[in-house]
């Protein structure tokens, strides 16, 4: 009865409001006078179908008819929206004012100067560049203005530069352009790439496409670079490039990258056998006048026994983990020993003669720190050592494990 009471109160009190009768509120709902009397009673309630009507009629929401109640809440958030909106007109018609004044006198001043149109277009240029910040925005959804923008913006920079090249007569245009969106993407894309929307396979690999963009930009900056200075150093600065990149960022990326289901388990063969392919083409073209494949070509194969054998290993030996760490120690042991003797007998091979040739005995001598040869010898001596004896220990502990956890 309380709800029929506050309902019917809110109704005369908004009729009144209105200046209305209840005779012509009626005649605007098609109902009788007695139906309206009854409502602002208490005494019924109107149809449901009525409710929209009468929302129209005392310029209320259905929220406030109701609750029988004024909302001012949603009032307030009502006159603030407009609010924005007539700000936001007036903001764009500022612009709009703002640019236009700008680009007329411009025309203008240009054409009076110098009796045709050349640093106008700058200008123009410039005001776009400007834009893109402060105009562009109120026309994009608020979760995408950002990236929209600095794309806007990067767009605008470019035809910016290649106004001024043309202007000046120079030929830098690519140079700079590149080295731009370059510089702008290493900073801003993993902004950018957070708002976009892209598609399901890439939205869970950002990190990857991100790198990949960067490197293909680099090696753009470094084709557009070997041009303009016209030398022939693009495909050397590229590869070693690619191959420096790769040590740090393919192992991360490759949990990223979607491999064949049966190359899932054997992602460190996959970023080993890339990186040694990667050594063994700079290798190649750097040689190609000299030097290759005979001394650099055993040199890498003897660098690369170590990371091979230790994958072989840690990887793919069906021993427990503190057998395979033992005999990863020694096996480090093993190629530091040996590395320096095969790498003496590679150069002798190639004619390159060597003051002092490397000997599988150790000149060890304790009692000698001075000579640069006994130091040496002495230093190497202790590693091996040191090498072994940690890998004894891991087998040690990997009998002890396999006593304490049998199959």
């Amino acid at each position: 009865m309380e709800n029929k009471k506050n309902f019917g109160t809110f109704i005369c009190q908004r009729r009144k409001e209105l200046g209305m009768t209840q005779k012509e509120f009626a005649q605007l709902l098609f109902v009788t006078d007695s139906a309206v009397s009854k409502w602002e009673r208490g005494l019924a309630y109107p149809d449901i179908t009525l409710l929209q009507s009468i929302c129209q009629v005392l310029q209320c929401s259905e929220k406030e008819l109701l609750s029988s109640s004024e909302d001012t809440e949603g009032r307030r958030a009502e006159q603030l929206a407009r609010k924005y909106l007539r700000l936001t007109r007036n903001y764009r018609l500022g612009q709009y004012l703002l640019f236009g004044a700008i680009t007329i006198g411009c025309l203008l001043g240009n054409l009076i100067a110098q009796h045709t149109l050349d640093w106008f277009w700058i200008a123009l240029a410039s005001e776009a560049m400007v834009a893109s910040f402060t105009l562009l925005p109120t026309f994009v959804p608020e979760g995408k203005r950002g990236a929209v923008s600095m794309g806007a913006f990067t767009g605008c920079l470019v035809l910016l530069l290649g106004v001024c090249c043309l202007y000046t007569g120079g030929d830098w245009f690519l140079m700079a352009a590149v080295s731009v969106v370059f510089g702008l993407g290493l900073v801003f894309l993993p902004f950018v790439l957070r708002t976009l929307p892209l598609p399901e396979r890439l939205a869970c690999r950002k990190a990857s496409l991100y790198v990949g963009i960067e490197l293909l930009l680099l090696v753009a900056l470094f084709a557009v670079g070997c041009q303009y200075t016209g030398g022939h150093w693009f495909l050397s600065a590229a590869l070693w490039t690619i191959f420096g990149a790769g040590i740090f960022l393919l192992p991360p990326l490759l949990r990223q990258l979607p491999l064949p289901h049966r190359w899932d388990g054997h992602k460190a063969l996959v970023y080993l056998s890339t990186e040694s392919v990667l050594l063994l083409v700079g290798l190649a073209w750097e040689g190609r006048l000299g030097g290759f494949p005979v001394p650099n070509l055993p040199v890498a194969l003897l660098c690369l026994v170590l990371p091979w054998g230790l994958l072989v290993i840690l990887r793919y030996l069906p021993l427990s983990r503190w057998f395979r760490a033992g005999i990863s120690l020694a096996w480090a042991a093993l190629w530091l020993w040996l590395a320096p003797f095969c790498l003496d007998q590679i150069l002798q091979a190639a004619g390159w003669a060597t003051d002092q040739l490397y000997g599988l005995t150790l000149p060890v001598d304790f009692t000698d720190w001075t000579s640069p040869d006994t130091l040496g010898a002495n230093v190497t001596f202790l590693i091996l050592l040191g090498l072994l004896l940690l890998g004894a220990v891991c087998v040690v502990l990997g009998f002890y494990w396999r006593q304490r956890h049998p199959r």
